[in-house]
């Protein structure tokens, strides 16, 4: 149900980055951040009543008093806390024939605290990158790494019945993406390119669902298997 009390979100932001610039070729920055969160969304499910069917507009049905409403309500406050990274680092002091490469990495690690009824439906703690590049006039290689850490994507409502706690969400399992692309240059107006995602064997994406009491064995839903995907082409400008 729609709730015409809904008051918006806002939030306080704090950060604190430290960069350098052509350190021995390389570039760094580091950075930690506080948001602290007030009236944030949650999801609330309460047994109907005459004074909720007459807030939200309903007939004063009692067949309705044996349903329950879902809605959405301002929960509380929350805080999100952090620490963010970057550097990227040009090998210069390989032989001549092997200039052109660059090493790169970067992550972002948050923790959130709250309010637990709070919706932070796609909220991701922890995500990690880095890669390599050799670059040339004429052609580059680029191979990448990423690394997300477990998302949780939605509450699941309580139901004894099917043996479901309270306090269950699905989430999207921890997942590590391998990437590896290319170009060419044919002329200064043509190019041949080429990219390959999920080099480890496919990407395979698996579903959660599970309470805190929930034991590792019964935690998985879902399992995928997407393969790989590889795509060839031509640029042109004109």
């Amino acid at each position: 149900m729609t709730n015409p009390g809904l008051k918006p979100w806002t939030a306080d932001s704090y950060d604190f980055t430290l960069e350098s610039y052509h350190l021995k070729d390389g570039f760094g920055s580091f950075g930690v951040f506080q948001k602290n969160i007030k009236n944030f969304f949650g999801s609330v499910r309460s047994a109907a009543s005459p004074s909720l069917l007459e807030l939200y507009g309903l007939p004063n049905d009692p067949a309705y008093l044996n349903y329950e409403i879902a809605t959405t309500t301002n929960t509380g406050d929350a805080k999100i806390t952090g620490v963010e990274y970057s550097y990227r680092q040009s090998l210069t002091f390989l032989p001549r024939w092997a200039r052109g490469f660059q090493v790169f990495f970067n992550g972002t690690k948050m923790t959130l605290s709250g309010s637990t009824t709070a919706d932070f439906t796609g909220f991701n703690p922890s995500s990690y990158a880095g890669g390599i590049n050799f670059i040339r006039p004429r052609y580059f290689i680029k191979l990448t790494c990423t690394y997300q850490g477990e998302t949780q994507r939605g509450a699941v409502a309580a139901n004894v019945a099917n043996g479901i706690p309270a306090g269950t969400y699905n989430y999207q399992d921890a997942r590590r993406r391998w990437g590896l692309s290319a170009q060419y240059s044919l002329s200064k107006r043509f190019a041949l390119y080429g990219s390959m995602t999920d080099l480890n064997g496919g990407f395979n994406p698996t579903t959660l669902r599970y309470a805190p009491s929930t034991p590792a064995y019964a935690k998985p839903q879902r399992y995928q298997e997407l393969g790989s995907t590889i795509t060839l082409g031509v640029k042109g400008q004109f």
